[in-house]
């Protein structure tokens, strides 16, 4: 499992993106400014940071690198560090080295305020979408635009922008379960109606798989049944006990020849031995390669990591049930 990066690590990685965004630095000038003269960047309305581990690592290191920025009405207005300038503030630094630029008009403010948001790995898939919209709309990019400019791949920003013109059901499926982007961006395909209300309801009860999804809304954009499209695609439901076959007597009740008792005892041991299930399981997550974890993106491994929780509790309660050998 890859480690966690440092706070330090963090920095330098955030920042080395922004300067790739920002271009050479030749033309700017490095200031030492009072932290009281500096404002975030007006274009980034997302002000709800978490710095308590970044205070702790300023007031143990100082601040790390410099800010870019430009002077507006005798004040700096930073192109990227909201975040930063936030921890400084709190950790009691007094002064900043910003770099200002004075070819920064208010458009490259916001492509820098945008592409920030997207960098930012604690961003909701909505939060994102938010910031690839915006890229769309108010700069007029492509999808090739965003995708270069970001560093994201292009499925990535399809996935994004198809969420930012989602309808609201949509959306609101994304932010209950929010590694099913992938299956919004297909079920937003779809009219308003109960067709889409069922795909909704089966993404949120993880019934159906993204491949699943993508199937059924070609099917439906054909013309087919909803319910027909997905009764094609899923397997018969498999009966539970009660109503697979008729109660079983205890075994102290059956009358009859030994035969028939040991038929009884098969039939319970069929039912209520869960070894086959858990084998399955087993089986199926040892053909998980974990080298291929790595390479997730965060919202997806959230996903999976939030299932191998819910497994795991399970498997928990299920253990703590079984009577333990003398």
């Amino acid at each position: 499992m890859p480690k966690k990066p440092t706070i330090t690590g963090e920095i330098l990685e955030e920042s080395e993106a922004l300067e790739k965004l920002i271009g050479t630095r030749e033309r700017a000038t490095l200031h030492d400014v009072l932290i009281e003269d500096i404002d975030p960047n007006p274009f980034n309305p997302r002000q709800d940071f978490a710095v308590e581990d970044l205070v702790a690592s300023m007031r143990e290191h100082g601040f790390i690198g410099a800010l870019d920025g430009r002077l507006v009405e005798g004040r700096v207005q930073l192109g990227y560090g909201s975040r930063r300038l936030l921890a400084a503030k709190e950790a009691g630094i007094e002064r900043l080295p910003v770099y200002l630029h004075d070819d920064w008009d208010d458009q490259q403010m916001l492509v820098i305020a945008l592409v920030e948001n997207v960098q930012r790995e604690d961003l909701t898939p909505l939060q994102e979408a938010t910031s690839v919209g915006q890229m769309h709309q108010n700069l007029g990019w492509s999808v090739r635009e965003i995708a270069r400019r970001t560093g994201k791949p292009k499925s990535w920003v399809q996935d994004a922008l198809a969420l930012f013109k989602a309808p609201e059901d949509v959306k609101a499926m994304v932010r209950e379960r929010p590694d099913s982007i992938r299956q919004a961006r297909f079920i937003a395909r779809l009219p308003e109606g109960k067709d889409r209300q069922k795909l909704v309801e089966k993404v949120l009860a993880r019934e159906l798989t993204t491949a699943q999804v993508v199937e059924i809304v070609r099917a439906v954009e054909k013309g087919q049944d909803v319910e027909r499209a997905v009764a094609s695609l899923l397997p018969p439901p498999i009966a539970t006990p009660a109503a697979a076959v008729e109660p079983t007597p205890a075994l102290s009740q059956v009358k009859g020849p030994a035969m028939a008792r040991r038929a009884v005892v098969s039939a319970e041991e069929r039912l209520l031995d869960p070894r086959p299930i858990l084998r399955a399981v087993r089986d199926q997550l040892r053909q998980i390669v974990p080298e291929h974890l790595d390479t997730l993106e965060p919202r997806r491994g959230w996903g999976i990591r939030k299932l191998l929780e819910e497994i795991i509790a399970e498997a928990t309660a299920l253990r703590d049930r079984l009577p333990r050998p003398d």
